[in-house]
């Protein structure tokens, strides 16, 4: 992992970003603010800084024209205006300002004001521009229409500019009434209420001016043109520094912000992205916040800015830009970063409040729309109610009777409800042939009742035909053994006839031999598939009693022991000393106990013990017998129950893998338990059956003597 992909990396990146972005911003904005002044290769007077002061000694000549010239076309100037104009004329004059001009009349080229001394001209000046402009009388209304209030006569009259002239609008002219009104200044159109001004009146004084400026070189005078050069020339001194400044940390900036942006965004070949608390924040939510912070901060420029014009740029103003202005851009990064991981993770609008609601919203009207008759039927009933409450409400003496049918209604829904639900616990516990009674049921609970008691059917079908396949196995399965019984028997008489006879070649003698212990396999073969097909579908008779568990284990441990010597293996019982009786069938249970220890004989390795043991717990008595396994046990416990499969995969042995599949199925037939267990090599069968409770003798004094009733081992049938 790289340094910036950690979570200090990345936090010294966004550090970075955010500094470099707020410094790159200022000085950026310091070059664009003198844009103007980068290109003026150190001339002042080529400089956008001049142009400023420039405009506004233009202004002031212009002002001087239009207060001159209506003043000599008749015109009575206030006290304000004739104080303007003399502070700008004294403003004006060359020993001021270093500004230079002359008016001219543009028809005759005659001057009208200039400030140039005696026998200068604008040469020797720099920045020379040259522009014209007219001068109009009353150039603030011209161009518009006017009303005038009559002080003589005391009413309004309205004038409307022509062009060159104002038409008036007299509402007493020819006698005519006043058409004014204070609600709209609407007037009747008669000719006879309009009429031309005179000629005095409705001409205006009109003259065109060019106006030559320039500004002295060297600046003599310190005015707006000395402080703008010494700005221009600060600026100057600074500029080399800003531009590197401005490169140096939007380049940083950026680097750091592409970097930020591929630990975020995360490479291609990575699945799984680290989502933050920012990113699980819903996006518009997000947004909202952003948006309100960031205006925050806009506001807060606002007395920031009032305190710079107040007092200067101090300390206390560059703290609280530089603040706004960092809190600013680590919003920005933020706001960009869950951005992209959004998009990478595919959450930008599904993480949204409003797609949320949208889903809700559209899922909600989907499963509308899905059971829309059902849907349509209730808020049509619905809506009865409340028509059937509105008529009712006016009448009293109808409401409660109304509201009782409503209420017998719901009641009556209920309980043809309980009694579906009722129906189906039981058609769910084991009794397909349940039916509903649907008669006077509610139509969408009586669609509902008749498909349950479709389904009871079918599932009553489909048992009874497994059980049909089930027996139809069975008997094959009898008929088939059966058919081999009768040649089987024969094989073997003819087997131990041929026995007792005088073989004298020693070959003959041992294919007897194998004769006779291959006849006997499939004897027992034949006898597990009857046993086991009549266990699994429970047609063997159960006869159960009271048996002591222990001395029957006893007994089997006895008649296996040759067997054990022979498979080199070495039994190891653990009985308890108190009484193991059980509630068991002595055929069944001796049929179990014998597959479990000829399994052992059959599969487990030579050389090692066999672990028995019995005890009693939680009203049960529990075998669990233990060995390990000659070959690997590859397979599952459940899957070794299953018939004919055996641990040994190579099939060298003489088992048919039928025990344990017998075993369970006669186990299960006495009540108990049966499972299996495999660690590694170790192989453990635990069998459970249920304990058979104390036996009181006639007397009371204690209890009988058990006894065993023919528990020893019988052919099978």
């Amino acid at each position: 992992m790289r340094i910036w992909e950690t979570s200090f990396g990345r936090f010294c990146l966004a550090a970075l970003c955010v500094v470099s972005a707020s410094l790159g911003f200022w000085t950026s904005l310091q070059l664009m603010a003198h844009w103007d002044d980068l290109w003026s290769a150190g001339d002042f007077y080529q400089s956008g800084s001049i142009s400023t002061p420039l405009v506004l000694a233009e202004d002031d000549v212009r002002r001087i024209a239009l207060l001159s010239l209506r003043e000599s076309w008749g015109d009575n100037l206030d006290y304000l205006e004739r104080t303007l104009l003399e502070r700008t004329e004294e403003g004006l004059q060359a020993e001021r300002t270093n500004y230079r001009y002359r008016l001219l009349e543009e028809e005759s080229g005659a001057l009208l004001r200039s400030n140039l001394p005696a026998g200068a001209d604008l040469s020797d000046c720099s920045a020379q521009e040259t522009s014209r402009f007219t001068i109009t009388q009353g150039e603030d209304l011209t161009g518009s229409d006017r009303f005038f209030w009559s002080e003589n006569d005391e009413y309004t009259v309205l004038q409307v500019w022509l062009g060159d002239a104002y038409l008036t609008c007299d509402p007493y002219a020819a006698g005519g009434g006043e058409t004014w009104t204070q609600y709209g200044w609407y007037f009747d159109y008669m000719d006879e209420n309009w009429s031309y001004s005179s000629e005095e009146d409705s001409r205006i004084h009109s003259i065109s001016l060019v106006l030559e400026s320039a500004v002295t070189n060297p600046l003599t005078v310190q005015d707006e043109f000395w402080e703008a050069q010494a700005r221009y020339d600060e600026f100057q001194i600074r500029l080399t520094p800003l531009v590197l400044v401005c490169l140096v940390t939007l380049s940083a900036a950026v680097w750091s912000l592409g970097l930020l942006i591929r630990a975020a965004y995360g490479r291609p070949d990575e699945d799984v992205i680290v989502l933050t608390w920012l990113d699980r924040v819903p996006y518009d939510l997000y947004l909202c916040a952003a948006a309100l912070a960031f205006s925050c901060l806009l506001a807060a420029g606002d007395p920031i800015t009032y305190n710079i014009n107040q007092y200067g740029f101090t300390f206390r103003t560059a703290v609280g830009l530089a603040l706004v202005t960092v809190l600013a851009a680590a919003l920005g990064l933020a706001s960009v970063l869950t951005t992209l991981v959004r998009l990478r993770c595919h959450t930008l609008l599904r993480g949204t409040l409003c797609w949320r609601l949208w889903a809700r919203v559209r899922r909600f009207f989907r499963e509308v729309a899905r059971h829309w008759p059902v849907t349509r039927r209730a808020v049509s009933l619905f809506l009865l109610y409340l028509l059937g409450t509105a008529l009712t409400t006016p009448t009293f003496f109808l409401i409660p009777v109304y509201q009782g049918l409503v209420l017998w209604a719901l009641c009556r829904w209920v309980r043809q409800w309980r009694a579906i639900r009722g129906a189906t616990a039981r058609i769910v516990g084991g009794h397909p042939e349940e039916r509903i009674d649907t008669r006077g049921m509610y139509r969408d609970l009586r669609e509902h009742a008749e498909q349950l008691n479709d389904l009871g059917g079918s599932i009553s079908q489909a048992v009874e035909e497994r059980l049909k396949s089930e027996r139809f196995k069975a008997e094959l399965i009898t008929n088939v053994s059966h058919d081999l019984k009768t040649p089987l028997t024969s094989i073997i008489n003819y087997v131990d006839l041929l026995k007792k006879t005088r073989l004298d070649d020693p070959a003959a003698r041992e294919y007897l031999e194998v004769l006779e212990r291959k006849s006997q396999r499939l004897k027992k073969l034949t006898e597990d598939l009857v046993e086991a097909s009549k266990a699994s579908t429970g047609v063997l008779p159960v006869h159960l009693e009271r048996l002591d568990f222990a001395q029957l284990l006893t007994q089997a441990l006895g008649e296996y022991e040759d067997r054990f010597q022979r498979s080199g293996l070495t039994p190891v019982a653990s009985l308890p000393p108190e009484s193991c009786a059980v509630l068991a069938d002595g055929r069944h249970l001796w049929r179990v106990m014998d597959n479990l220890l000829g399994n052992c004989c059959k599969y487990a390795l030579s050389g090692t013990r066999v672990y028995l043991s019995l005890e009693r717990w939680d009203g049960s008595v529990i075998l669990t017998v233990k060995n390990v396994s000659r070959a690997p046990l590859n397979v599952s416990p459940e899957q070794l129950m299953e018939r004919f499969v055996r641990g040994d995969s190579a099939r060298s042995t003489e088992g048919s893998g039928l025990g344990l599949s017998i075993a369970r199925s006669l186990t299960d037939l006495q009540g108990g338990n049966f499972r299996l267990e495999i660690d590694g090599d170790l192989f453990k069968a635990v069998v459970s059956l249920p304990a058979a409770p104390p036996e009181t003798p006639p007397d009371g004094t204690g209890p009988e003597p058990l006894a065993l009733e023919d528990s020893s081992p019988s052919p099978a049938p």
